[in-house]
């Protein structure tokens, strides 16, 4: 395996101890944490100017995740920024390129950086109706922190997509001369399926409206209760699509997912998936599942299930951020982490024709790494 990814699932597991005002004073430009869809980091500020990544080399980032108890060190030598293991060098790191789209101001006065989201270092996209009704009706999946997010450090992001402003947040995106392979859109969950055909299927079609050339357009959301609506959503341009179940273990998902367990249900989603692939073609439908919260044999089977149903697979590694009622759950360990990517490298290896949703490292997952050899 090579370093940087031995480094890399390091880092997922165990976080950076690092000084929360390390970066503030600094006069590199840099791709700042915005915080869009989750907190990641306790007591982390805008002010404090942290990095969403960090670059290990061979084109891989890894996300900044801030743990006290962590034996990562990240620190700056002079102007040379090292990571440290229980106080031995291990690399040098490099911070993401700031993204040329952000920094200007729209003409109804908003700024880009507040409209546009990022995802790892380089993929732009937006993230539409940043709410989740689960959280009224205290069922929100219990890893998440969104809510928590948009109410404290990320409460000057919009919340509002209109067709203006959005497609004028596009044309930035595409004239700023950044390799654009897609842009990837997520959401949270409306109410109901009217809601997103408002909030969702609208911007979408401004979004693809706005491009010009047309680029490829991925869509993370909540499957809707109508399956008609993923029709919709192939009409105004998105090419590839993801429901993310997060567990697949059955009696896990009802507890660690109460509301999209209760009030849209285990087989349904699958069955939204299942129709998906039919529209949008075999492994263009992912399906993302969450390292860290079911045994090791189950993450396993579901993965194996997900590809062998002709869909694509997408993982995340669970990290515990504040806010959420996992807080204090462990991280999945190295072990852990490691048996799971040798076996999704087999699954890869087993079913030829799957990939992966980015072309590129990303931030909380090994996907990419593992499809790419990283392992060999």
């Amino acid at each position: 395996m090579r370093s940087s990814l031995v480094n890399k699932i390091s880092i997922i597991s165990h976080g950076l101890r690092f000084d929360l005002d390390m970066f503030e004073s600094s006069a590199e430009r840099y791709y700042e944490n915005t915080y869009g869809y989750c907190i990641t980091n306790r007591g982390a500020q805008r002010r404090h100017r942290l990095p969403q990544v960090l670059l290990l080399g061979d084109e891989l980032v890894v996300s900044v995740l801030r743990r006290d108890n962590s034996p990562w060190t990240l620190r700056y030598d002079g102007d040379e920024l090292n990571l440290y293991y229980d106080g031995e060098w291990r690399q040098s790191v490099g911070l993401p390129e700031a993204l040329p789209f952000f920094g200007k101001t729209l003409t109804d006065g908003v700024r880009t950086d507040d409209v546009i989201s990022a995802y790892g270092a380089v993929t732009p996209g937006f993230f539409l109706y940043p709410d989740c009704h689960y959280f009224d009706k205290g069922a929100q999946c219990r890893f998440c922190s969104l809510r928590a997010a948009r109410s404290t450090i990320a409460k000057p992001l919009v919340t509002d997509f209109p067709r203006r402003r959005i497609m004028e947040a596009t044309r930035h995106i595409q004239n700023s001369g950044w390799h654009i392979p897609m842009i990837t859109n997520t959401t949270g969950t409306p109410v109901d399926d009217e809601d997103i055909r408002h909030t969702i299927l609208e911007p979408l079609k401004a979004i693809h409206d706005a491009c010009d050339p047309k680029i490829k357009m991925h869509l993370l959301t909540h499957p809707p209760q109508d399956f008609s609506i993923i029709e919709e959503f192939k009409r105004v341009g998105v090419s590839s699509i993801a429901f993310n179940i997060e567990i697949y273990d059955r009696k896990l998902f009802s507890s660690i997912c109460p509301g999209k367990d209760r009030l849209y249900g285990y087989d349904k989603w699958w069955d939204a998936l299942a129709y998906a692939r039919d529209v949008f073609g075999d492994y263009q439908v992912y399906c993302g599942i969450i390292w860290g919260l079911e045994p090791v044999e189950s993450s396993m089977e579901g993965m194996e299930d997900i590809l062998d149903r002709r869909i694509g697979l997408a993982t995340n590694v669970f990290h515990a951020d504040p806010g959420t009622a996992m807080a204090r759950r462990p991280q999945p360990s190295v072990a852990d982490i490691t048996a799971l990517a040798e076996y999704e490298g087999k699954l890869y290896r087993k079913y030829p024709d799957a990939g992966t949703i980015y072309d590129v490292s990303m931030r909380n997952t090994i996907d990419w790494e593992v499809h790419n050899g990283y392992l060999e």
